[in-house]
């Protein structure tokens, strides 16, 4: 039995048990509006809040940081997907008392690294990027542990070694409970979907992908077609705006997708810019059973 296969098993077998002590609730992930950029929050099935992204809508100035401040809840994990402003627009205002306390990231990229190919590609750094290479450098020095709360979780990220620009070296973020697996890829493109499909790891956690978040926002340089000799998703969640790139082509998924039932009507693609939030319910026992929701 492989390492990731034997994993898998104990994390099933501790679901259960948490179910048995009535210990283990609703998992549910939130997709928000934050226009071309990125954040989910993921309600653990044991009651910890993991983002993944910070970015924030400057149209209608809804920010992740207010919303956690509304919850009272400070998030126990915060995933750092691509090192861009997009991703990480609002991160500034959760210093300090909203920190995380731990931070998922690629630890494979140095931060002098990122500020160097910041600096020569625009000559500025980004606020949102300048917190997150302080957390790197003075705050979250140590090695991250991956977390349970309730659900399998894997981490897959290239070396800049491998490609140099921070789009392939987005951290893939994979999630599983009761039978779902919800995908998040960040800003990766088709050529580090390509690299990854060498490794059965990753390749196991796109077999069992049913919501797959559109890589770089829908964009035609995020998709990659072999991929989906490996994945077939119930439904794509594109994260974007108003269309401004001719390469926002929302056809690219639809033909690999099964389709779900969303606002009464069967949909295989699903955008920020025409649903608005979307949230994803994920009950602890029913064989995997999912609600999507359009909620505001």
């Amino acid at each position: 039995m492989s390492l990731s296969l034997l994993v898998h098993e104990i994390l099933q077998a501790e679901q259960l048990t948490l179910i048995v002590k009535g210990l283990l609730l609703q998992m549910r992930i939130h997709i928000f509006d934050v226009e071309h950029g990125e954040c989910s929050a993921i309600e653990t099935p044991s009651g910890e809040l993991v983002l993944i992204g910070a970015g924030h809508n400057s149209t209608t100035g809804w920010r992740p940081s207010t919303w956690v401040r509304q919850r009272n809840q400070r998030p126990s994990w915060m995933v750092l997907p691509n090192l861009d402003g997009d991703h990480l627009s609002d991160l500034p205002n959760f210093e300090p008392y909203w920190r995380p306390d731990v931070i998922k990231r690629n630890n494979f990229v140095p931060p002098g690294w990122v500020r160097q190919l910041k600096l020569a590609q625009s000559g500025q750094i980004h606020p949102g990027v300048q917190t997150a290479l302080d957390w790197m450098e003075t705050v979250f020095t140590g090695g991250a542990v991956s977390p349970n709360f309730g659900m399998e979780t894997r981490f897959f990220q290239h070396s800049p070694t491998t490609f140099q620009d921070t789009n392939n070296l987005s951290v893939v973020t994979f999630l599983r409970y009761n039978e779902i697996g919800v995908m998040f890829p960040g800003d990766l493109e088709c050529a580090g979907w390509t690299e990854f499909l060498k490794d059965p790891v990753f390749l196991d956690s796109l077999r069992q992908t049913t919501i797959l978040i559109a890589s770089h926002h829908g964009r035609e340089g995020g998709y990659c077609e072999a991929m989906f000799s490996f994945c077939g998703p119930e439904v794509v969640v594109i994260s974007d705006k108003a269309i401004v790139h001719d390469t926002q082509d929302h056809d690219l998924y639809s033909r690999h997708c099964k389709g779900i039932t969303f606002s009464g009507a069967l949909r295989k693609v699903l955008t920020t810019r025409c649903d608005g939030k979307i949230t994803i319910d994920m009950p602890p026992t029913g064989g995997g059973t999912i609600s999507l929701n359009q909620t505001y």
